[in-house]
């Protein structure tokens, strides 16, 4: 995903579309490749949508990783 430009000649409904399909293409979960090509041409050329797909990545990468360590003791005791 790189030539990322300042605007883009896409109209808003192009990002929704975008956005629609966000998660599952960051979870690589789309199997129809004509949509696959069509959301990945739009995060390359849209510098919004390009932005916010790599802070989600981020994240998710993050939250991946943070799930396998183990609550502090204060919080495993149940509250009387």
């Amino acid at each position: 995903m790189t030539n990322v430009t300042e605007k883009h000649d896409f109209v808003d409904s192009d990002c929704l579309e975008a956005f629609d399909h966000f998660y599952a293409y960051l979870n690589d979960e789309i199997k129809d490749k004509e949509t696959f090509a069509k959301i990945q041409h739009h995060l390359q050329h849209c510098k919004s949508c390009f932005s916010r797909a790599e802070m989600e990545r981020i994240l998710n990468d993050r939250t991946k990783g943070a799930g396998n360590e183990e609550a502090p003791e204060t919080l495993q005791k149940p509250i009387a």
